[in-house]
């Protein structure tokens, strides 16, 4: 069996942490589910991450420079898309075609931020190298 590298461990025991601290919440806390779901969420992501990335590097090395340069150029389109939704959304909130309050509008930039950063860096993998 193949040694666990101590940042994996630490992901799996912060994400177990995580996880019980929102079922823990959740159990308390009457109607209040939103912290609950962000600890559960986040718990699991930690979790997943830990696990898998021990399933897949072991003790190896999980980065190069290629990987490091297709998760810089991922991450800087990811930007560039999140500044263009946020402009997106100040002239259809300007001209008044669509008003969402400031949670909506941080809730939706965040989720394009994230998951076109996840999107640009699978993409980038898979066609192998950037430039």
């Amino acid at each position: 069996m193949r040694t666990m590298k101590p940042k994996n461990l630490y992901r799996i025991v912060i994400g177990a942490v995580m996880i019980l601290s929102g079922i823990v919440s959740l159990l308390l806390t009457a109607g209040e589910t939103i912290i609950s779901t962000m600890l559960l969420a986040a718990g699991f992501v930690f979790l997943v991450t830990g696990i898998s990335r021990h399933r897949k590097y072991g003790e190896d090395t999980e980065s190069d420079e290629r990987s490091k340069k297709i998760g810089a150029y991922g991450l800087s389109w990811a930007w560039l898309t999140g500044l263009f939704f946020m402009f997106g959304l100040f002239w259809l909130d300007y001209l008044r075609f669509v008003r969402l309050s400031a949670q909506n509008a941080l809730a939706l930039s965040i989720l394009v931020l994230a998951l076109s950063a996840v999107i640009y860096q699978s993409y980038l993998f898979r066609k192998g190298d950037v430039g």
